[in-house]
C-alpha cells in the first residue's frame, strides 16, 4: 500500500524523465496520469534496484524489512529531485516553482514507513503527527476519539496529517524532511539528510508554501500558530521525550 500528499515540481517535464527511467513492469502497471501514481511506479523501480523484487512470492508473504523500505523511499525521492534539477531552464522559469512536496507513506503488512519531507531549504513540508499508546478509545461524544497510554507500552501507533484528536499533548510533529518508521510497535525517527537538509536545531521553516496547497493542518489541537511558535529545537526536545518508549524496547 502506498500514500502521496503533496506535489511533484516541475510535473510536465518530470513525468516524461520518470517514465523513461522505468522498468516496463512498473511502467505498464501504470495506469492513470497522477504525479501520485508515477511517483508508486517509482517507488517500485527503486525497490527493485536494490535488490528487492516486489514480485518475489517470499517478501510479499514476510514484507521487505523496514531499512528495505525506508531505503527505497528515500531513493525515490532523490530520483524525482534528480528530475526536477535536469527539467530545462525555461521550463523551471515558466513553472515558476521547483519545490516538490513528498509526503510518501508506503507498508508491506509489517512494516510502515512515511516520509514528510520538501525539496526547500527554508520551507516546511506538509503536515504529519503521530500519536501513540496502549488503546484507542471513544471518548464523550460520538465520533469523539483519545489516545489512553495506561504504561510505556505503545500497542497503537497513529500517523495522520492532522491531529484526530483535540488533544495537542496526544500529537508529535514529525519534523521537517524525515522519515517515520513503525516497526512492531517501536517508533524511529531519522533525518534525510541531502542538500535541502539544515542542521541548525533551532533553524526555523517558513510554512507558507505548504499551506497554499492547504497541507498544513488547521485541526484545533495543532492551530497554525502553535505549528509557527514551536522551534524546531522545542520539537526536537518533546520528540525525544515522547520517543522514550521506543528506545527502551530497542
Amino acid at each position: 500500500m502506498f500514500m502521496h500528499n503533496g506535489n511533484i515540481a516541475c510535473w510536465q517535464h518530470v513525468k516524461r524523465e520518470l517514465a523513461f527511467s522505468l522498468d516496463r513492469r512498473w511502467f505498464h502497471g501504470v495506469q492513470g496520469s497522477t504525479d501520485s501514481e508515477w511517483a508508486f511506479a517509482l517507488f517500485l523501480d527503486s525497490l527493485c534496484r536494490a535488490g528487492f523484487d516486489p514480485d518475489d512470492a517470499e517478501y510479499n508473504e514476510n514484507g521487505f524489512g523496514h531499512a528495505a523500505l525506508r531505503k527505497a523511499m528515500l531513493q525515490t525521492i532523490n530520483r524525482i529531485n534528480g528530475f526536477v534539477a535536469t527539467s530545462p531552464r525555461e521550463f523551471r522559469e515558466e513553472a515558476m516553482d521547483t519545490r516538490s512536496l513528498l509526503n510518501f507513506a508506503v507498508t508491506d503488512g509489517k512494516s510502515v514507513v512515511c516520509s514528510r519531507y520538501v525539496s526547500s531549504k527554508t520551507d516546511s513540508a506538509a503536515s504529519l503527527y503521530f500519536s501513540s499508546g496502549t488503546s484507542w478509545k471513544e471518548g464523550e461524544g460520538e465520533g469523539i476519539f483519545r489516545m489512553e497510554r495506561r504504561d510505556k507500552g505503545a500497542d497503537i501507533v497513529l500517523i495522520a496529517s492532522e491531529p484526530l484528536t483535540f488533544e495537542r499533548d496526544n500529537w508529535v510533529t514529525v519534523p521537517t524532511n524525515s522519515t517515520i518508521t513503525i516497526h512492531k510497535q517501536t517508533v524511529m525517527i531519522h533525518p534525510i539528510i541531502d542538500e535541502y537538509y539544515n542542521f541548525s536545531p533551532s533553524y526555523s521553516r517558513n510554512c507558507g508554501f505548504a499551506a497554499s496547497k492547504g497541507l498544513v493542518s488547521h485541526a484545533p489541537g495543532a492551530t497554525q500558530a502553535a505549528i509557527a511558535s514551536k522551534s524546531e529545537e522545542a520539537q526536537e526536545i518533546d520528540l525525544r521525550e515522547r520517543l522514550e518508549v521506543a528506545r527502551l524496547k530497542a
